[in-house]
């Protein structure tokens, strides 16, 4: 996770301000990911294949192309 704690209360997650139920969020996630085998997507056999297959190496424009977001600008729609 990119941020302590993973973002457990950010945009996207369920709301709540009671820090004792973010607390126990993080805690259940942590221990989640502790169990999991594979922790590390660079460590995945199913990411080590599909790169080996069809994308080549990291950064590289197949795989550049496919993995990476573009954003562009658009009309306000408010």
């Amino acid at each position: 996770m990119a941020c302590p704690g993973g973002c457990i209360a950010g945009g996207g997650q369920p709301y709540t301000e009671d820090y004792e139920v973010i607390k126990a969020r993080m805690q259940a996630l942590y221990e989640i990911d502790f169990g999991k085998d594979i922790r590390k997507a660079h460590k995945n056999p199913f990411i080590i294949q599909l790169y080996e297959d069809f994308l080549g190496e990291p950064l590289s424009e197949v795989s550049h192309k496919y993995l990476h977001t573009k954003f562009k600008r658009r009309k306000d729609v408010y």
